[in-house]
């Protein structure tokens, strides 16, 4: 004799991660952007330590030595990369702006923001980078035009210490991070 089997019955499931759409996804989509420039910000700044450590050591006097130009112009790249992910950040913060203001009703996008605390996040960073960006240029124009060991260690540590990103900004974006899931 064949025994019949009742066919099985599940009740869908909720995933904790669920796929996002809708604003949400547009915010930690722009979450994880953020936090890619500001990886790629990093790399570059390293890069440029190396390179202002080269031109401080070979700037000895009021001559522009052998090789000069090509380390300055090396340095000029990395300035030039980091105004263009300055750039990225301010569209990422428009963006941010929109993804927010799509969201309609008195729900939180995610668990315990408001949902401006995005954008201000968003808009605290940009304006950190940026700030910091300006002041690397600044560095730039001036790094192979004095010799004196005052001004040499004071742009290499403008550089190094990035006075213009406040030292908790790095909190804030874990933050967002955390608040968005990606963490």
């Amino acid at each position: 004799m064949m025994e019949h089997f009742s066919p099985v019955v599940t009740s869908p499931k909720t995933s904790p991660h669920q796929n996002l759409t809708g604003a949400k996804r547009i915010v930690k989509d722009l979450a994880a952007t953020i936090h890619s420039s500001i990886q790629q910000w990093n790399n570059t700044h390293i890069h440029g330590v190396e390179v202002l450590n080269a031109i401080t050591a070979m700037k000895g006097d009021e001559s522009f030595p052998e090789g000069l130009q090509e380390l300055c112009d090396t340095l000029e790249k990395d300035v030039d990369e980091l105004d263009q992910i300055v750039s990225n950040l301010k569209l990422s913060l428009h963006q941010m702006t929109a993804g927010v203001s799509l969201h309609r009703g008195p729900d939180k996008l995610f668990k315990t923001w408001p949902n401006e605390r995005f954008v201000e996040i968003a808009q605290l960073i940009y304006d950190a980078y940026k700030d910091e960006a300006d002041l690397k240029r600044k560095i730039l124009e001036n790094v192979a035009h004095d010799s004196r060991d005052s001004w040499k260690m004071l742009h290499l540590a403008a550089w190094v210490h990035q006075p213009m990103i406040p030292h908790d900004l790095n909190v804030s974006l874990e933050s967002l991070l955390t608040e968005t899931g990606h963490r």
